[in-house]
């Protein structure tokens, strides 16, 4: 139920999208990379509140991924029903962003109150943004290579943002608040906030919504109701908790691994996880023109075998010997973003173009916000196992010498836990049916459809 459009998409509107995702991920890589961090060695509290914390309040929020997606299915306003959602939530995500990352002088109870009344507060904010800008995603064209392109700059984008945050935050920290980490953390997102602010505003001012598709009436049982028809859209959200969960369990152990398994300085710690970003934007790049030459559920299938054969490896290489290690860790990232950045979203969309062609309903936000709930239970179990095997292996925070159950729980976390994952998104996907040749059909299909109901 679309207009067909089939626009080119200006290198700057795919900027300008991309802009968006750097925003969130502004907000959300400092949350996988460094808030159990800041909890345990920062703020001070248990670890194994932290993970508790974790699962509970982003289980919560992910329940209402689907109201979210509802909601913005429905929204009607002159800028189209998910762009406004940009400008409404820029500022106070900003906001929620400094607010999670100050520490005010409480007891251990006040302190536990406010962790958990901020981070759950802007999980929801995070919500409210993230579905429509993803769902922005699916209606600015139905033209395939257009949506890889804007999805290749997206990647690049929030790659960029995570390099950003990976290298410069604990210097940062440490210069800010001159010794005082909590005091540095909290001026450090003052200026990351207000960046991610600006940019949420470029976006929106900058992209257009051009798959227009007709109001709905129907209650949120019933657009719950009709998703659940889609087999390929309950087989995508699978997929998506399965590839981004080792990049998140990883993400969150990282620095752990850094700090206490190779026993590295805070500066080889930052150039190890800008390094790590910086393959990942390069497997942003590889995706577009890797997909334009073959089948991108071929390429996706493939590259998740080799990435559990990789981190297998990970396993047996000894963390001293720099050279393999960092080999490893240097593909596994290229490779990682080249199948779980553009090449999942794409398949997120051909979901949604897939469930118009088939039900002649297009439910674009309730279709991203369960690829979303599904992105957040994976950061929900990923940061709960972090910190709960943290806890029963007998982590001390700012101890140099860890006991050995930890360092290999740490190298675990970092290595056999993502292959697993890995493995079964290889499996998983041989049931998926949305290859090109038939993606193809369905574009034309749409067409066809639209052409008719122009002519009655």
């Amino acid at each position: 139920m679309v207009n067909f459009m089939t626009d080119t998409i200006s290198r700057k509107e795919k900027i300008s999208y991309g802009l968006g995702d750097m925003a969130s991920h502004i907000g959300l890589d400092n949350v996988i990379i460094f808030l159990t961090f800041y909890y345990t060695d920062v703020v001070g509290l248990p670890a194994a509140f932290v993970g508790t914390m974790f699962l509970l309040a982003r289980t919560a929020d992910a329940i209402i991924d689907p109201a979210m997606g509802y909601i913005a299915d429905r929204t009607r306003t002159r800028w189209g029903k998910f762009r406004p959602w940009l400008l409404w939530m820029a500022f106070p995500f900003g906001l929620g962003a400094v607010l999670m990352f100050t520490t005010p002088d409480l007891s251990m109870n006040g302190k536990i109150i406010y962790a958990w009344v901020t981070y759950l507060v802007m999980s929801l904010i995070y919500t409210a943004i993230n579905i429509p800008y993803c769902s922005v995603g699916g209606v600015i064209t139905l033209n395939q290579k257009e949506r890889m392109g804007c999805l290749s700059w997206r990647f690049f984008l929030n790659g960029l943002a995570t390099l950003i945050i990976s290298s410069s935050i604990l210097p940062l920290t440490d210069w800010l608040g001159n010794g005082d980490r909590a005091s540095g953390f909290q001026l450090t997102m003052i200026i990351m906030g207000g960046a991610a602010t600006l940019m949420f505003l470029f976006c929106f001012s900058s992209i257009k919504e051009r798959v227009v598709s007709v109001k709905q009436n129907e209650s949120l049982k019933k657009d719950l109701r009709d998703i659940i028809k889609n087999d390929q859209w309950l087989l995508m959200i699978s997929i998506t908790f399965l590839n981004v969960f080792p990049a998140f369990i990883r993400g969150g152990v990282t620095i752990y691994y850094a700090t206490y398994v190779m026993k590295a300085s805070v500066g080889f710690i930052t150039f190890f996880m800008a390094l790590g970003v910086a393959c990942n934007m390069l497997g942003s790049v590889l995706a577009k023109p890797l997909t334009d030459r073959f089948d991108k559920l071929a390429l996706f299938r493939i590259i998740n075998i080799i990435l559990g054969f990789l981190s297998l490896a990970l396993w047996f290489i000894d963390p001293q010997s720099l050279t393999p290690l960092m080999a490893l860790f240097i593909v596994i990232n290229v490779l990682h973003l080249i199948q779980s950045g553009p090449i999942l979203w794409a398949m997120m969309s051909d979901v949604d173009d897939y469930g118009d062609w088939k039900f002649g309903k297009r439910l674009t936000g309730i279709s991203f916000a369960g690829n979303l709930f599904m992105l957040k239970m994976g950061l929900a179990v990923a940061g709960a196992i972090v910190a709960w095997i943290l806890a029963f292996t007998g982590y001390i925070a700012n101890e140099p010498q860890q006991n050995s159950q930890t360092i290999q729980g740490i190298i675990m976390m970092f290595s056999l836990l993502p292959m697993v994952s890995y493995f079964i998104s290889a499996y998983l996907v041989r049931y998926f049916k949305l290859n090109n040749a038939f993606l193809e059909k369905i574009k034309a299909d749409l067409a066809k459809r639209e052409l008719e109901k122009g002519r009655g």
